[in-house]
């Protein structure tokens, strides 16, 4: 029965029950016909050498009327209607059949996804080129709005921001898939404003013509692109109950996440504070979870020495580009003595963008054997394509905007499971909460969707749940680095 206090779960994507799965293992079975039909035409081949076997031959001079009926029905054995040979031909028929039902779906795919991207991309150019033209009546509209807001009462103005809050969360929760298409069109858009973000485009993407993905590249660009970091370790941080503790669930460690989250908030100066978990395990191997949040800064211009978490870096994640944050994560786990051991990473918001991007970095992946990852609140769509060693369950809450600026669905793939769970409202600043994924966690620990289910057996399997003690939690710094 399920629990009336979690949260639903929306939708379950990818994974080991997912579509993509399903393709490989119609392909599986069409590798299993081909190789049974082979089977059937080495034993086709293997009568026919019988027959020609000196010795047998001989011997028909012996017994001919016998020999012809053996002859006779090892023919139709091999060759006739219903022989090897025929059998044969039928399996590798349907093996064929099976592959192209295979690659038309897989085309479809490709063509949808296509098709939603030039559509996506021609909005943001129209609108791009319509903004110039239109900017002056929006600049009066705006003037008149501004003289009526100002002759209201404060109650009155508190009231009518609100309510714009409201109505476009509403919305924003009602139809994401709006607001989805909306950030897709960012690489038009700039197009039709006239910058040349084309020069940006590398070629890689669904359609010809610039992406959001593109766009995000270029804002990284304008930024300075500054990917230093500095790392101290914080000796003076004491861990929560909860990360001293070993995980039993998904929501145990979503719920350490928020208290690795709350560093900051307690002490500001500890803004970019990361907490790496070390977990022995009752076969005496080292594993460790490293807790990443999100971003702190949202300012539109990045200061040396300062937040490492900052709009640049959401810029440099979103656009494919490395990171001050990726790279101070990556030092820090280097100074932890993370090199050659078994990670999970789990993150939230920008935390999780940086651990999906470090998990498919081939160089971030020589140096650390990267077995899971778990994110909260992150566009990860972005990385198309995660190793076949690391398993990933991204959570996304309806009404969190976050989620959607990468403006794509997530890839589906095997070892990558998307859970779409619903403890949204109208206030969209609050909808991207940890304290709402924790819920969904737990909503995810306690469903039966076997894509889910197989996340969870594979965590427990590598020692990272339910398995071990807790011996150590560090904790670092991660700042902008220092011209």
């Amino acid at each position: 029965m399920t629990d009336p206090s979690l949260p639903p779960i929306e939708s379950v994507s990818g994974g080991s029950h997912g579509v993509r799965a399903g393709y490989e293992q119609m392909l599986a079975l069409a590798d299993k016909y081909e190789s049974r039909a082979l089977d059937f035409l080495e034993m086709a081949g293997l009568g026919a050498k019988v027959m020609a076997n000196g010795d047998l031959l001989e011997s028909a001079i012996l017994s001919p009327i016998s020999f012809a009926d053996a002859e006779m029905q090892l023919l139709d054995a091999t060759t006739g209607a219903n022989g090897l040979t025929v059998r044969a031909l039928g399996i590798e028929a349907d093996a064929l059949g099976v592959r192209a039902v295979v690659a038309a779906f897989q085309a479809s795919d490709s063509l949808s996804r296509q098709t939603m991207e030039a559509l996506d991309n021609a909005l943001g150019k129209v609108i791009g080129v319509s903004l110039p033209v239109a900017l002056p009546a929006l600049l009066a509209a705006g003037g008149i709005g501004f003289v009526y807001y100002q002759t209201l009462s404060p109650g009155e103005q508190k009231k009518l921001l609100s309510d714009l809050q409201t109505n476009l969360g509403q919305i924003l929760h009602d139809h994401p898939e709006l607001a989805q298409h909306l950030i897709n069109s960012g690489g038009g858009l700039l197009e039709g404003l006239g910058l040349p973000i084309g020069n940006l485009n590398p070629g890689d993407g669904p359609i010809d013509g610039a992406t959001t993905n593109d766009a995000a590249r270029l804002l990284a660009l304008l930024l300075g692109n500054s990917t230093e970091a500095d790392v101290d370790r914080l000796d003076g941080v004491v861990p929560t109950d909860n990360l001293t503790a070993t995980p039993t669930s998904l929501r145990d460690v979503m719920q350490s996440l928020n208290d690795t989250n709350a560093i900051d908030t307690a002490e500001p100066d500890h803004h970019g504070a990361i907490q790496i978990q070390q977990i022995i395990g009752e076969d005496g191997e080292e594993r460790y979870i490293v807790y990443i949040p999100g971003t702190d800064d949202m300012g539109p211009i990045p200061e040396d020495g300062e937040h490492a978490r900052d709009m640049e870096t959401n810029y440099q994640l979103i656009g494919g580009l490395d990171s001050a944050y990726g790279n101070g994560i990556t030092e820090a786990m280097r100074e932890a003595g993370l090199s050659g051991k078994d990670v999970m990473l789990v993150g939230h918001s920008q935390g999780g963008m940086v651990s999906t991007s470090l998990a498919a970095d081939p160089d971030f992946a020589k140096e650390f054997n990267v077995k899971h990852v778990i994110t909260a609140g992150a566009p990860t769509a972005q990385v198309s394509d995660l190793p076949a060693q690391t398993h990933a369950i991204h959570f996304e809450n309806r009404g969190d905007a976050v989620p959607m600026l990468d403006g794509e669905d997530n890839p589906d793939q095997p070892n990558r499971t998307t859970v779409k769970f619903d403890q949204g409202s109208s206030d969209t600043a609050d909808n991207h909460d940890i304290d709402h994924y924790v819920s969904g966690a737990a909503a995810a620990d306690a469903s039966t969707n076997g894509s889910i289910q197989s996340q969870i057996t594979a965590m427990e399997n590598d020692g990272f749940l339910g398995n071990g003690s807790v011996t150590s939690v560090d904790t670092f710094q991660i700042t902008r680095g220092r011209d």
